[in-house]
């Protein structure tokens, strides 16, 4: 007998009775752990993964606007213009006004006024034109010493190669953009600098660095009191811990980034935020909540004229119809997504998106996708580019049954 509580047990039915209960403990701890590593946990990850096209969230832009507000009249006036054009989020007309101011600046004017229309031409995903600006003012800030201009002007020509793909060249401006905040003791443009460099580490795979350098961000930003800095850094720790799987964090993560972007009534951090909530979403294999995030961040974007926001977000709505087998509603999300990825640039996207048209051609045909990308406003030249595209997917992929190694994989 064995004496428990107060009470004599039997031996033999104690020891079976605790031998029970230690099983069970170590299967409820064994037993996720094994699946996780398991093939189809392995197979049902990689399945939700392809459901997202571009990378979790964006770089933030550093702006520059030097002594623009004491500038004389000629070159204020417009700059101030433009600036209220940007906070309303009409790109161009900011863009035009401050190539009028640019006609009447001078010296480091001219270096502010150049990084502001990168900024522009950024958001509306003209890359090829924010990198030009971007240089143009690194140039002038070389020529008349304007080292407080550089720093921003280096950084955003990181932020371009990223979105390119160059992330080794992107990291090199980053660090040198950095450096010089450090230098010049502009602790908001380091903290900026920080979260850039995470997400550059993080592309790379390397989730440990990347980490590092967004919880120096999200320190620096608190210290700060910059609240517009704080909601970035959660959003972007939020993507780090996402692919970590540490689902639960990474949503609050997400979530508080989110309430504080409404709160400070910056709608690019919300569109970006929104996006972010969807992809954690579909990492929890909930499609239904991730569609329904990714079309509020759409929206949003739509609204705000963010056109690298609406790549993403339609590729990422394209690609969760697909898998939902909704190939009709999916082919022209699809198509329009590549459509803005290819006349941006970006790297992150496009061989995503042609997969899921690929996937549409293979269940509808031929001819009803070109019939759905027409009726969705595509002219003849441009259907023919993007199924020119899915051609060439397809003749990249082995035959059925052949053992040649395997296609082109589905990036990010």
């Amino acid at each position: 007998m064995v004496h428990v509580i107060g009470r004599d047990v039997n031996a033999i039915v104690f020891w079976a009775a605790l031998l029970g209960a230690c099983c069970v403990v170590i299967l409820a701890i064994v037993v996720p752990i094994l699946y996780n590593r398991s093939p189809a946990r392995k197979r049902a990850r990689i399945a939700v993964v392809k459901c997202e096209v571009i990378r979790r969230d964006m770089d933030r832009m550093a702006e520059y606007i030097d002594g623009l507000s004491k500038s004389p009249p000629a070159v204020r006036q417009p700059f101030e213009l433009g600036r209220a054009a940007m906070d309303t989020y009409r790109w161009d007309k900011a863009i035009a006004l401050f190539r009028e101011a640019l006609t009447q600046a001078r010296g480091a004017e001219l270096v502010a006024l150049f990084n502001l229309t990168g900024v522009c031409c950024y958001t509306q995903g003209l890359l090829d034109n924010a990198l030009a600006s971007f240089e143009e003012s690194a140039r002038l800030a070389e020529q008349f010493g304007d080292d407080e201009g550089k720093a921003p002007a280096l950084g955003n020509i990181g932020v371009v190669w990223h979105d390119r793909g160059e992330l080794d060249r992107a990291l090199s401006y980053k660090e040198k953009a950095l450096a010089k905040a450090h230098e010049l003791g502009d602790q908001w443009a380091e903290a900026t600098y920080l979260a850039n460099i995470g997400n550059i580490w993080h592309d790379k795979g390397d989730l440990d660095k990347a980490l590092e350098y967004h919880e120096q961000a999200l320190e620096l930003s608190r210290d700060l009191g910059d609240k517009w800095g704080v909601a970035s850094d959660l959003a972007v720790m939020a993507s780090v811990l996402r692919d970590r799987g540490v689902l639960d964090e990474a949503l609050r993560y997400n979530k508080e980034a989110l309430a504080m972007a409404r709160e400070l009534g910056y709608r690019l951090g919300v569109a970006t935020d929104l996006r972010s909530i969807a992809s954690t979403y579909r990492y929890k294999g909930r499609l239904a909540e991730a569609l329904k995030y990714d079309e509020e961040a759409l929206a949003l974007a739509r609204k705000i004229g963010c056109r690298l926001g609406v790549a993403a977000d339609l590729g990422n709505i394209g690609l969760i119809l697909t898998a939902e087998k909704k190939f009709e509603a999916a082919a022209p999300k699809l198509a329009e997504a590549l459509t803005l990825m290819l006349a941006s640039g970006v790297a992150n996207g496009p061989r995503q998106v042609v997969n899921g048209l690929v996937k549409c051609e293979d269940k509808l045909g031929r001819k009803r996708v070109e019939e759905l990308l027409k009726e969705a406003g595509l002219d003849e030249l441009a259907v023919a580019n993007l199924l020119d595209r899915v051609d060439q997917v397809r003749r990249k992929k082995p035959e059925p049954g052949a053992t040649c190694g395997p296609g082109p994989d589905s990036g990010r």
